[in-house]
């Protein structure tokens, strides 16, 4: 009795006689010497049983002498360039299995056989074994093409058909022409699955090949499929190509842009949302939103607990699923990346993943892997990690739609916690740019919650000059009306800890408490612990586990009271804080809202924002400023004034 093996290749050898039974295919694969400069081993199969494993490439002409087709993987631009001597080798047909994949194979899981450009093979350096690989892999092929509806296989024969790469596999099955609206087929065949008034005649004419590669993308559908990173390296403009068929309002009556761009209906299925946030009666995140998906560039300043996340975390998902792309959000806090992260699990939306130097290495692998195959379509990195040579070759595989900057006021000098790291990130798209070959620049979003006219300058500045990017402003002026402002005077550091105890006492909700020297941190936390009052410290010298620790503690509810310096909260999503006190005075203006905003994240949640405030206060101010060479104590003492003037008057509109 024959084996199963045996009786699946007498099935392909009698598909393949049927098939082409006057022609001969060598299915062949070669091994290239280490210098890259000849071939060293060759190796070939010709139905039915004719095999041929040899060094010498007369040898290997003689074998393949009578064959009209040579079929293998990636011969075309490879193989075949180191046997253009052979005689009568321009006469023959070429077949190459590596360009059928995609187009025949895009759904996860890929063919067991393809692996990137090469074949997933067991053996090491066998070129015999190779073209035995390559010839059940066409046959797979051959078997998936007759599987396709008839009108498909019309579309990617009207493609492809005079493309060197797929010409071959045509001829051998023999395909006939059947419908001529090429266009018209499309349209109606992609129906609800592309935008309805989709340039298709452009992209017949200019990327017949790219088109064909995203036809077959969309119709898999699944939205965790992702084109391969070969194709994207040699066939850019597929992104381009996806974008404008999927991604891209046409503000037009549309069966597909009705439903899959529609950010009112997103909103509803993704977040469970019926409308957006306004402020102040204008209709701000909406806007931006709308922005984003139409594939602007833009700079959002939203008060803090003001929807930012949602902004940038809508129109990722809606690309994601819609164009299979990439969202790589930047943000200086890994707090952040693993709240929002968290956060968005709790919603059911698993997309998002954050790659940073506290993770573990089997979970740092996961996420590289989560991205690599399609299943993640956000990733939170630090800015840092741009200078990963990894994660650069990693966002080279995706078709990377957006980059988004979380805490932009980071780009300036001017702002409250410049960063340098942040001035690289327009060198660095720019260079994925260059290497992925985009033809249109990757826009970028950027996110911060206060800042000046300077700052708003330096970021827009930046983005014109590094990368020609016009960011078009949304700046939100509404107040935080469930927030209330109250300043208690304290002569001595024994009455404002006594002030401390007693609002800790009144107020039963998650506090967070902001101190301004480090020590200052466990001290308060040690004494508030001892006192019956259970806290943690919090401080950008901890350890990074300590702080990892702490945070938890306070995010999880295990502990009522965080006792921090402004390292603590940048990005931090806790939406039922119902007080924030300031035990010593922050060093700005801007500082004192972002970290009094981190109350009453919740709009429901009435929450209570107190500075405890000793007139010793500005002489310890002025002492830490000095030491950066910051402003005058003067002009100091009168900033700081009018900021507790305003906090006592409660005039809420101002502390935006």
């Amino acid at each position: 009795m024959p084996s199963i093996q045996e009786y699946l290749n007498r099935i392909r050898h009698s598909f393949s006689q049927s098939a082409k039974k006057d022609h001969v295919v060598a299915f062949i694969d070669t091994e290239v010497s280490s210098d890259g400069r000849r071939i060293c081993d060759y190796g070939a199969f010709i139905e039915p049983e004719e095999k041929l494993h040899t060094t010498s490439k007369d040898e290997f002409a003689k074998f393949i002498h009578d064959a009209e087709y040579l079929c293998g993987h990636n011969i075309l631009h490879h193989d075949l360039k180191f046997l253009a001597d052979i005689p009568g080798l321009k006469r023959k047909k070429t077949i190459d299995t590596l360009y059928l994949s995609p187009l025949l194979f895009p759904r996860r899981p890929y063919h067991k056989l393809v692996k990137e450009e090469k074949l997933q093979v067991e053996e090491m350096n066998n070129p015999l074994n190779d073209s035995l690989k390559a010839r059940d892999l066409f046959y797979d092929e051959i078997s998936a093409f007759n599987n396709l509806s008839k009108e498909l296989q019309s579309i990617y024969y009207k493609l492809l058909h005079k493309q060197e790469e797929f010409d071959g596999f045509f001829d051998y099955i023999g395909f006939e022409e059947r419908e001529n609206d090429l266009v018209g087929l499309i349209q109606t065949q992609f129906k609800g699955l592309i935008c309805d008034h989709a340039d298709i005649p452009r992209l017949v004419s200019e990327h017949p090949t790219e088109l064909a590669y995203a036809l077959a993308l969309i119709h898999c559908g699944d939205t965790f499929s992702i084109t391969p990173p070969w194709v994207l390296h040699q066939f850019p403009v597929v992104e381009h190509v996806l974008k404008v068929l999927c991604n891209t309002p046409c503000h037009q009556p549309c069966s597909y842009c009705d439903e899959r761009l529609d950010i009112h209906k997103n909103l509803q299925s993704v977040f469970g949302y019926k409308e957006f946030r306004t402020f102040d009666g204008e209709p701000m995140q909406e806007k931006a939103v709308q922005a984003a998906v139409d594939g602007k560039s833009l700079l959002t300043i939203f008060p803090t607990g003001g929807g930012k996340s949602l902004t940038f975390q809508l129109p990722a998902i809606m690309a994601g699923r819609n164009e299979h792309g990439l969202t790589v959000v930047i943000s200086p806090l890994q707090s952040l990346m693993k709240d929002q992260v968290d956060n968005l699990a709790e919603k059911g939306i698993t997309e998002a993943v954050t790659i940073n130097g506290l993770l573990d290495p089997i979970s740092r692998t996961n996420a590289f892997e989560r991205v690599a195959d399609g299943s993640a379509s956000i990733l939170y990195i630090a800015p840092e990690m741009l200078r990963s040579k990894t994660l650069e070759k990693l966002l080279l595989s995706r078709n990377v739609v957006r980059f988004v900057i979380d805490e932009a006021h980071c780009f300036s000098a001017w702002g409250h916690d410049f960063r340098v790291d942040y001035l690289y990130i327009g060198d660095f798209i720019r260079k994925i740019q260059e290497k992925k070959g985009n033809r249109v620049t990757i826009p970028v979003s950027c996110f911060t919650a206060t800042a000046k006219q300077k700052v708003i300058s330096d970021i827009r500045d930046y983005f014109q000059r590094k990368l020609g990017l016009e960011l078009e402003l949304f700046a939100s002026t509404a107040a935080r009306t469930n927030l209330r402002y109250s300043v208690i005077h304290a002569e001595t550091e024994e009455e404002k800890y006594d002030y401390l105890r007693n609002l800790l006492t009144a107020n039963d909700s998650p506090t967070i408490i902001y101190v301004s020297r480090t020590r200052k941190t466990r001290e308060i936390a040690e004494k508030l612990t001892s006192d019956g009052f259970p806290a943690l410290p919090f401080n950008g010298k901890m350890d990074p586990n300590d702080k990892i620790a702490n945070q938890n503690a306070f995010m999880d509810n295990q502990v009522r009271a965080i006792v921090a310096t402004s390292a603590f909260g940048m990005g931090v999503d806790k939406k039922d804080v119902g007080m924030v006190i300031h035990y010593d005075i922050s060093d700005s203006l801007e500082n004192y809202v972002q970290e009094a905003g981190r109350a009453g994240r919740d709009p429901q949640l009435n929450a209570q924002c107190y500075i405890l405030f000793s007139d010793h206060d500005l002489d310890k101010h002025f002492i830490l400023l000095n030491q950066t060479k910051l402003p005058s104590y003067r002009s100091l003492q009168v900033h700081y004034r009018k900021t507790l003037h305003l906090a006592d008057l409660g005039i809420r509109k101002h502390l935006q």
